[in-house]
């Protein structure tokens, strides 16, 4: 993809084994989900600094018609680079959609089908739960999904069961913050900035990682 908040990969090839591989550069630090297993909740100044880093790599896959599907804390790797701290390396795309990618096999085959469902559950989009055809959007709501957590110390839907979950993102309002965490204080422009990205349909989230942005 070529943006320096996602993780570079310089090489590819077969073992002779015959397994595949690729080189990726060596990262130093922690992901975030360490951070806030450590810490809980972050300062919002913080937190939207990170999210902010997470809108312009992803902008730069969603430019190249690649879109991640499993955005959460796990993948977003934080790094010093030369003395700043919190540089963002977003990994993982193991489960990205490429557009218009084709597979081997029947003409005009894609990699993903509808009704198919990857991703991880607390972070998932509706239509990504309800296995319908997504876009770049899932991507946009992963991100307001982490941002409420790293203010509240929890995201916005739990439950016993992976369909338990997938229900609430389909049906159920996120809660809100100073209920899931009454030592939250925020502004109401960071609580819509939430709810807009957390929004059921769409075309009524943030459209682009530039506007989210």
């Amino acid at each position: 993809i070529g943006n320096e908040h996602i993780v570079d990969i310089s090489d590819f090839g077969i073992t002779p084994g015959g397994a595949s591989y690729f080189v990726m550069e060596l990262l130093s630090g922690e992901d975030l989900a360490e951070v806030l297993q450590r810490e809980s909740t972050l300062p919002i100044a913080r937190a939207a600094d990170i999210i902010l880093q997470c809108c312009t790599a992803l902008g730069a896959a969603h430019r190249k018609r690649i879109v991640h599907r499993d955005m959460k804390p796990e993948n977003i790797f934080l790094t010093d680079k030369e003395g700043r701290a919190d540089f963002v390396k977003i990994v993982d795309f193991g489960i990205a959609k490429m557009s218009d990618i084709e597979t081997v096999g029947a003409p005009g085959r894609k990699l993903t089908k509808t009704g198919m469902i990857f991703g991880t559950p607390e972070y998932m989009s509706p239509e990504q739960a309800a296995g319908k055809e997504l876009d770049h959007r899932v991507d946009l709501y992963a991100l307001a999904v982490i941002l409420f957590e790293m203010l509240t110390g929890r995201v916005p839907f739990v439950g016993d069961t992976f369909m338990g979950i997938l229900t609430q993102h389909m049906f159920e309002d996120p809660p809100r913050l100073d209920e899931v965490n009454t030592n939250v204080v925020v502004s109401e422009a960071i609580v819509s900035f939430i709810w807009k990205g957390l929004a059921k349909e769409p075309e009524d989230r943030f459209q682009s990682c530039d506007e989210m942005a």
